[in-house]
């Protein structure tokens, strides 16, 4: 969770640390400009919007919490720090993260790369100084650093993490009967705080998306598979894996200062620059999502994007975040009030949901999969 109490710098500002800033972004390579001045000029806007989208966070240009706490993750290289599991203050950062997914890929470490050193981390490591014949005591020191370096390279086995998400979809069957899914409706409000959406749009978005995800819902329903309805802030952060959910939807609407921005888009928990870091479910399930709903409603598609925001990172649950159009663009704000468009959606995230478990050859066309023939499967 980003600290709220940290400042905010905007272009135009002027500030004795952002000399300091610039420096730490200029060591991760980025151009920022002259290093020595406190202006927040066009050139470091340019470079903090350049580490934002490298980030996968918000591309504002804005110097605020989240891109701070980013900054934070980003100071630390593996090896710069002695690693040691806190439960009260938990190490988080890019080392963590590089530890992780070394770890992952020799097969001790199997969660998702999430840069936090918690116990499931800190099992890993101990499971790896066993290995090693060193100190079995759950902390990365350069005793361990140098043992994980030593390891033949060969027996690298890929992301476990992803591994195991895909034998689970395999092995679980083509139908949804007996599964669980988290449906979310207008989580912007908790998810993306920093997002300027006035009353009126939260109580549109609020309306629209609440309407799409109780069709989906009732679908879900109707072909014997549970799914659970949360919205805005009643969402409960870890009640997707406490229910062993099969995936968690969350259905919002866009705003955009630009009346012309309009589409459909859908995120999941990855990097768009370290694909290893993907939840491949995740990403599959986003992708048929995103061909479903364009495909059934016409409206632009604007793709499927990997993100780490907190909302997708948070829980084991594969998630997607569906975007299912701007408020600001009336043609989308038209289609999103018309209750057969907002059917459309709820048809096209069903037969995504289920396409995710029907064997590659026996997948049938973008479009083409109805309510009836997903009972069939099931």
């Amino acid at each position: 969770m980003t600290n709220t109490n940290l400042p905010r710098y905007t272009r135009g500002d002027i500030s004795e640390m952002l000399p300091n800033i610039k420096a730490q972004m200029a060591r991760l390579g980025l151009n920022v400009g002259d290093t020595e001045t406190a202006d927040f000029d066009r050139a470091f806007e340019l470079g903090v919007r350049q580490f934002q989208q490298d980030r996968g966070i918000l591309c504002d240009g804005v110097l605020g919490p989240e891109t701070f706490s980013e900054l934070e993750q980003a100071r630390y290289q593996l090896g710069d720090r002695v690693l040691r599991f806190d439960p009260v203050r938990v190490l988080t950062g890019d080392d963590v993260v590089n530890l992780q997914t070394k770890l992952a890929g020799l097969g001790f470490y199997p969660g998702r790369i999430d840069s936090e050193y918690a116990a499931l981390t800190e099992t890993a490591v101990k499971e790896l100084q066993m290995s090693l014949g060193t100190k079995v005591d759950g902390v990365t020191g350069p005793q361990t650093l140098r043992g994980l370096d030593a390891i033949n390279r060969n027996q690298d086995t890929g992301n476990l993490f992803a591994l195991q998400e895909r034998a689970r979809v395999a092995a679980s069957g083509t139908s949804l009967v007996g599964r669980t899914f988290v449906i979310e409706a207008a989580t912007t409000v908790v998810d993306f705080q920093n997002l300027p959406m006035t009353d009126e749009q939260s109580a549109l978005e609020r309306q629209i998306t609440l309407d799409i995800a109780s069709r989906l819902v009732g679908r879900l329903e109707a072909i014997g598979a549970g799914a659970l309805l949360l919205e805005g802030d009643a969402v409960e952060v870890n009640r997707a894996d406490t229910l062993g959910a099969s995936a968690v939807i969350t259905v919002t609407a866009d705003v955009s200062k630009s009346k012309d921005a309009n589409g459909v888009a859908t995120f999941f928990f990855g990097h768009e620059r370290q694909s290893d870091l993907n939840s491949p479910t995740g990403q599959r399930l986003a992708e048929l999502i995103q061909g479903e709903v364009v495909a059934r409603t016409g409206m632009l598609d604007c793709r499927t994007h990997a993100r780490t925001w907190s909302s997708l990172k948070r829980l084991r649950t594969p998630k997607v975040h569906v975007v299912s159009g701007y408020l600001t663009n009336q043609e989308d704000l038209e289609s999103l009030q018309d209750p057969h468009v907002r059917d459309a959606i709820a048809d096209g995230i069903a037969a995504a949901l289920q396409r995710l478990y029907i064997v590659e050859d026996k997948d049938p066309q973008t479009g083409t999969l109805s309510l009836d023939a997903i009972r069939a499967l099931s």
